[in-house]
């Protein structure tokens, strides 16, 4: 598999994640078809990828991933937007990337090339989209749809983490997660006793995942190259 997947799949990304509001999401629950923020988010996320690949020939995808993604967030609209649904509508997503990717044949890249996007690939991949998988998942856990919010520094907070964690595997400093994992603990232990002990297994297991999807994407990234 060359670099078209995976610049693809990073306009994907940050298409469905970064340029994508919470008002947005709420818009399209509420009014479905009919939202206007559903057409052009899914026009943003057709466009990007493509525009990535920076090969023009290939702009028949457009309309192909517009269809596609426009009816497939339609339909996780109107069913409950849990854990299950989050990880259906991905993979349908990321699935049609990866089909089209092969439904042509295209020269192999420039080998810096593919590592540049499956780099950017697998730093976008543990921000946003990471913290929104680990909330649901978290959410699905405690079966409750009270389940506290993460407040912008908590998110941010687990977004560099886990970055760091990615920087330390790929620069073969895997021994530098530990002292990570000690100083994360030090400093929030206290704050977690105060509200007794279900509020530090619910930090100890959000912690635990969160660290975990990043060791994966890390030592994939690795495999991958």
């Amino acid at each position: 598999m060359d670099s078209l997947f995976y610049a693809m799949l990073t306009g994907h990304l940050i298409a469905d994640f970064w340029l994508q509001p919470s008002k947005w999401v709420m818009c399209k629950q509420k009014n479905g078809w009919k939202s206007k923020h559903l057409f052009f988010h899914a026009l943003i996320a057709a466009i990007l990828p493509v525009l990535f690949t920076m090969q023009i020939e290939l702009w028949w995808f457009v309309p192909v991933i517009f269809i596609v993604h426009y009816l497939v967030d339609f339909m996780k609209s109107k069913s409950r937007d849990g854990f299950v649904a989050f990880i259906t509508d991905q993979t349908v997503h990321i699935g049609l990337l990866l089909g089209l990717s092969f439904l042509i044949y295209h020269p192999e890249s420039a080998f810096l090339s593919q590592q540049f996007w499956i780099f950017s690939a697998g730093f976008v991949l543990v921000t946003t989209p990471t913290g929104i998988l680990i909330g649901k998942f978290l959410q699905m856990i405690t079966l409750t749809q009270n389940t506290p919010l993460k407040t912008n520094a908590s998110a941010w907070i687990g977004m560099i983490e886990r970055i760091l964690i990615l920087i330390f595997i790929l620069a073969g400093h895997i021994q530098a997660i530990g002292f990570l994992v000690a100083a994360k603990s030090i400093f929030r232990f206290s704050e977690t006793q105060k509200e007794g002990n279900p509020k530090a297994e619910y930090f100890l297991l959000g912690t635990l995942v969160s660290f975990l999807v990043a060791i994966l994407v890390g030592m994939g990234i690795k495999n991958v190259l």
